[in-house]
């Protein structure tokens, strides 16, 4: 138990020492968009409707849903609001914008009721876990099966019985109670006669396919460019919900039988998961509260953050530290850079005004340009984008110094050194120029 309770002490230490590499990543207010750019992720959004007569889901002529669904979850990461509580060291650390956006690119329309069911109540008919009757009392108006089962929910609201001579059929259950290592079933409609140990009770079960893989196999052929997001129903009666088990793909289903803002608040919990971030009822990060009182509650100073990753009515708060994660994780990971529409070719520029030092990972967009006399230091890794160009104007300067410069796609236009207003050649072409690409402590320039 003593050590037990020194882990516990130890634990908010540790898990400040594994998030200092996270400061770096976090977009303070004064952090330029040039080191900490906006993170985009790209979204494909595909409606799943049960059929064409009843689609039970929105349709191709009101679209605009899924724009204002969008418009709220994004004015949400860029609007976040301050704490609601203090975390575990007393604080309320907060940043305002988490320069985090979701960009729908693509909204496909799919009718396909088994991806549009992601909850259904089904019988269960694999024979080995129907349940043994032992004898039907009529009575007692009683059904006695095998085993202790009188908690076993499915069997406490209806069941199904099987290969008895008088009894078949669909029963509803009064309450179970346990007799010795059996179980006694009293049931509401009246049993015909009283029989022997024959039969068998099969019952019904929720079948949860909120959180499978299944439509993102079949509709997006495990594509992994976007982030997909999956709208979808439910014939089970249940208030929406969703499920973000992968950076790739995430179910929202029955946002139509929801409060729509309430329904982007559950979109940005769910993407909150995809790209990265667990409930906060256990803290993943040292500048949260060490509890966060779950259910459908209103924040308060007390117990209740109103953090997007908790269950709450707020959901209006992200921590700085897992602001930075999130900027961590899609900097680092060259699966989820590739989700980015940072790294799609365009036609941004950042130019480098003033000598510069990248500690940190870097998305960048488009042309870098570093101006004349001014040198940029690249200490870690910065990702190119599809077609970009690093572009060196008189006597400046780019030392990778142990970093790494390359584009996850493999698809970039390299350093040009730039002699005048007409003049521009790839650095490896020409000797006598004077921008200088400088290599130390193992530093690389891939293409």
């Amino acid at each position: 138990m003593k050590f037990i309770f020194k882990i516990l002490l130890l634990l908010p230490g540790f898990i400040l020492g594994q998030n200092n590499h996270l400061e770096s990543y976090i977009p303070f207010d004064s952090c330029k968009f040039s080191s900490h750019p906006i993170l985009e992720i790209k979204v494909w959004v595909h409606v799943l409707q049960q059929s064409a007569e009843t689609p039970k889901n929105i349709t191709k002529d009101s679209s605009h849903f899924i724009d204002e669904q969008f418009q709220w979850i994004n004015k949400i990461y860029s609007n976040l609001k301050p704490p609601s509580r203090n975390n575990s060291n007393n604080e309320r650390p907060y940043v305002k914008d988490s320069r985090i956006q979701f960009l729908v690119d693509t909204i496909s329309y799919h009718i396909d009721s088994n991806g549009w069911e992601r909850m259904e109540i089904v019988m269960e008919k694999d024979t080995n876990r129907w349940l043994e009757i032992l004898e039907i009392n009529a009575d007692s108006n009683t059904i006695t099966i095998k085993g202790v089962k009188n908690n076993f929910r499915p069997i406490l609201d209806s069941l199904k019985v099987f290969g008895t001579n008088s009894n078949n059929g669909i029963l509803h259950t009064l309450y179970a109670k346990k007799e010795g290592r059996n179980t006694v079933i009293y049931i509401k409609e009246t049993l015909k006669v009283s029989e022997g140990r024959e039969g068998f009770i099969s019952y019904f079960k929720k079948v949860d396919k909120n959180c499978n893989k299944d439509n993102w196999v079949k509709f997006a052929n495990e594509n992994k460019e976007f982030l997909h997001v999956f709208y979808t129903g439910a014939s089970s009666s249940v208030p929406a919900f969703g499920c973000g088990p992968s950076p790739f793909y995430l179910n929202v289903s029955k946002f139509l039988d929801n409060g729509r803002y309430a329904t982007a608040q559950l979109t940005a919990h769910e993407l909150g998961h995809c790209i990265g971030l667990r409930h906060t009822n256990t803290p993943q990060f040292s500048d949260l509260p060490r509890k966060d009182k779950f259910g459908w509650v209103n924040c308060n100073s007390n117990n209740v953050s109103n953090n997007i990753m908790g269950y709450n009515l707020c959901r209006n708060y992200l921590s700085p530290m897992q602001i930075g994660h999130i900027h961590y994780r899609y900097s680092t990971i060259n699966e989820l850079s590739l989700t980015t529409n940072n790294l799609m070719s365009n036609s941004s520029k950042i130019v480098i005004k003033k000598n510069t030092n990248w500690d940190k990972n870097i998305l960048s967009k488009g042309t870098l340009i570093i101006k004349k006399n001014k040198t940029l230091t690249i200490s870690k890794n910065l990702l190119m984008p599809k077609k970009g160009v690093i572009v060196l104007e008189k006597n400046s300067k780019i030392i990778v110094d142990g970093g790494r410069i390359y584009s996850p796609s493999k698809n970039w236009n390299g350093v040009i050194r730039k002699k005048g207003k007409a003049e521009n050649k790839k650095w490896h072409c020409r000797k006598k120029v004077n921008s200088q690409i400088v290599l130390l402590n193992n530093g690389e320039i891939s293409y």
